[in-house]
């Protein structure tokens, strides 16, 4: 005892300790992820629950697949722990968040083991969205920050919805290579967790960093050469998450940061979009599987999985810097737009560059490969 007659302080107050316990958890949680990935890859292969190799394939080998469970389900502990350590956060986490995430992710389960009609899916994202803009509520406003702020109105609940069901389908789409998707969930989630400790938004910037944590325990099995792929159990799971991220920050911070998330994850929103694109006006389904990716390309022209990859990885650094860098108050408001407008300036030089080195190698041209049978 102290001569004031306190009790002697042995230790300081939790909450001081926190700056240490969360990167502690975090590095937990990348362990957790790492082990229950290795368990998956002996009961997928037991099991016989393994990818075989056809004509679409990036793969040559038969590889365990489902690995994205590992990063749901630690995913999962990460929310836990948050709601329980934010309390008045815990019906949005747990409720508005992860149960509408986890439908998805049991969707990915039942559709990786048997493909579900397309449409089937597609409905049941729309409903995780609803639920999610129902319970979080819609982005009311979007812009460039410090620049410009436009109201959505009537237009608030749709266009939420559709960026919901859009990154959602954008990462699905994402998982064709070894580590893709796993790398961009990595970096997504590193620029996820900065804003938020940028804006001081506790709750998606833990969620966010555990995230990255959860993924990068899957990625050192799922590197090139993958011994697991991720499947839609974990690329449906994170699509969404991601997109449900921006509506956790305050309400005031929800229009500035929805740009600055599409910014860190560019690469993985405008390679979907533009092969989308691409092939309804070549007027080719699609919903339907295809190898014409820009990363696809980037592959069958010779690059290996890990430089694809690892190029994607570096151009969605860019773009997380420079949305940091747009929240910066000192940055002038013509500089900021310029940050703004670099995603679309580094996405037209990544699609040069890559239809330039597939000129070089020869390779068939977009479309092309959906008449080949040999592909």
């Amino acid at each position: 005892m102290h001569r004031s007659g306190q009790p002697l302080d042995l230790f300081p107050p939790l909450h001081e300790l926190e700056p240490v316990i969360w990167p502690g958890f975090a590095l937990l949680l990348f362990v957790v992820s790492g082990v229950a990935t290795d368990i998956i890859i002996l009961l997928a292969t037991r099991l016989r629950l393994v990818d075989l190799p056809n004509r679409r394939s990036a793969h040559a080998l038969p590889t365990a697949r489902g690995g994205g469970l590992a990063i749901t389900l630690t995913a999962a502990l990460a929310a836990i722990a948050v709601a329980l350590r934010w309390p008045t956060m815990a019906s949005a986490v747990l409720v508005g968040t992860m149960l509408p995430c986890l439908a998805i992710a049991v969707c990915g389960i039942v559709d990786d083991i048997r493909p579900l009609n397309a449409l089937l899916r597609l409905g049941l994202q729309v409903g995780a969205a609803v639920a999610i803009t129902f319970c979080l509520g819609p982005l009311t406003n979007v812009g460039v920050p410090g620049v410009v702020d436009v109201p959505l109105g009537p237009a608030a609940w749709p266009l939420t919805v559709l960026w919901i069901v859009g990154l959602t389908n954008a990462f699905n789409f994402m998982d064709g290579i070894d580590g893709m998707a796993a790398m961009g969930a990595v970096v997504g989630g590193m620029a996820v967790g900065a804003i938020g400790l940028w804006l001081w938004a506790p709750v998606p910037m833990l969620l966010g960093a555990c995230l990255a944590a959860a993924a990068g325990g899957f990625l050192v099995f799922n590197w090139q050469p993958a011994r697991i792929f991720m499947g839609d159990v974990g690329s449906g799971f994170l699509g969404i998450l991601f997109a449900a991220l921006p509506l956790l920050f305050p309400e005031r911070f929800r229009g500035v940061v929805l740009l600055p998330v599409a910014m860190a994850l560019w690469p993985y929103i405008y390679d979907p979009f533009i092969s989308v694109l691409r092939r309804v006006a070549g007027g080719h389904n699609p919903l339907k599987p295809h190898r014409e990716f820009l990363f696809h390309r980037l592959v069958r022209s010779g690059w290996s999985h890990a430089a694809t990859t690892v190029l994607y990885a570096v151009l969605a650094a860019g773009g997380t810097l420079a949305s940091l860098a747009s929240l910066d108050d000192r940055v002038s408001p013509s500089w900021r737009t310029l940050l703004a407008a670099s995603p679309m300036v580094m996405a037209v030089c990544l699609t040069a560059g890559v239809e330039w080195h597939c000129a070089r190698r020869q390779l068939a041209p977009v479309g092309a490969s959906v008449h080949n049978p040999k592909e």
